[in-house]
């Protein structure tokens, strides 16, 4: 983040995070210029599914939050089987990404609240949902959750996103040796969020680097193993074009993006709250649904990759596909 600091599935193959670089004021991505021209990254079809109906968008909810562990004293029945289990299962594909802008609690607002701390006051901010496809206007303050039903380790890239169609250099932005001492391990109901709640501020505050600059490419990477050969810092590891190239050919597929349009506005509940600070506590199938659900045909049964792109209203779109660079 320039910032300061899935029915129409292909149900028979296709049906998500804690993070913070700043400066010594608010929250940033990172701010690296790139010193040569970067590489056009490895295009993956995105299908949009945002046009279907609410019926639809539904059974997409339910499939993803029947992979969370049921509520306590519930009894979920599985039908039967109808065909030979297949290697992969359903959820193996699955990610749940929820964008979180914040804005002053107002007198009717029920649920979680985020502590802004300056030097002389402490101010209460409400994050509520939007979809992932909303421009962001310079200075707005955005959180991320994201939650992966397939068990593994969550790696977060960053880069920026030119008008021309050119990126900026990659850095892994999470895990980091300041968040939880770099433990990324993911599981079903697990919720990570982006800042961690102990950061401060914990949020992120959209601001473009450069001018031309129209968007954040956020990257996620799940693996069944912890990547090799990575020397985790307190901040961001620059990574090198032929690595970034690696993981995108290896583990970047066709990708079905739904958007519980439902639940846009919808604000953050105590529930999310506790499960985003304790990696104990894990969401259940009766707690609220991630607002983007993502399903990706894996190229590989070790590994799985999905690409947001936070996008800056005031600039003009990038030639490239948003969603997929």
């Amino acid at each position: 983040m320039g910032v300061n600091n899935a029915c129409s599935f292909l149900l028979a193959g296709l049906l998500g995070i804690s993070f913070s670089i700043w400066d010594s004021v608010t929250p940033t991505l990172v701010r690296t210029a790139s010193t040569s021209p970067t590489p056009t990254p490895t295009p993956a079809a995105v299908i949009d599914q945002e046009q279907d109906d609410e019926q639809s968008r539904q059974i997409v909810a339910t499939g993803f939050l029947n992979t969370r562990p049921p509520k306590k004293g519930k009894i979920r029945i599985s039908p039967p089987p109808t065909a030979p289990p297949k290697a992969q299962t359903l959820s193996s594909g699955l990610l749940g990404v929820t964008v979180w802008r914040l804005r002053p609690v107002g007198s009717g607002d029920s649920g979680a609240r985020i502590l802004e701390h300056k030097a002389d006051s402490e101010t209460e901010l409400i994050p509520e949902r939007v979809p992932s496809s909303t421009r962001f206007v310079k200075g707005q303050k955005v959180r991320l959750s994201i939650e992966s039903p397939r068990s593994g380790y969550l790696y977060v890239l960053d880069r920026e996103e030119y008008a021309d169609g050119t990126y900026g250099d990659s850095n892994l932005i999470f895990p980091t040796l300041t968040i939880k001492a770099g433990d990324n391990a993911v599981t079903a109901g697990r919720l990570i969020e982006l800042p961690d709640q102990d950061d401060q501020p914990s949020y992120f505050e959209m601001n473009p680097h450069r001018a031309d600059q129209t968007g954040e490419v956020l990257t996620f990477l799940i693996t069944s193993q912890p990547l090799p050969n990575l020397r985790l810092r307190r901040d961001y590891l620059k990574l090198t074009n032929e690595q970034v190239s690696q993981w995108e050919q290896k583990w970047k597929g066709p990708t079905r993006r739904v958007e519980l349009a439902s639940r846009a506005g919808e604000t953050y509940t105590n529930v999310e709250k506790t499960a985003g600070a304790n990696r104990a506590s894990l969401l259940n199938d009766d707690d609220p649904p991630p607002q983007t659900i993502y399903r990706v045909i894996m190229r590989s049964a070790d590994g799985m990759m999905v690409v947001l792109t936070l996008q800056y209203e005031t600039l003009a779109p990038a030639k490239s596909n948003r969603e997929t660079p």
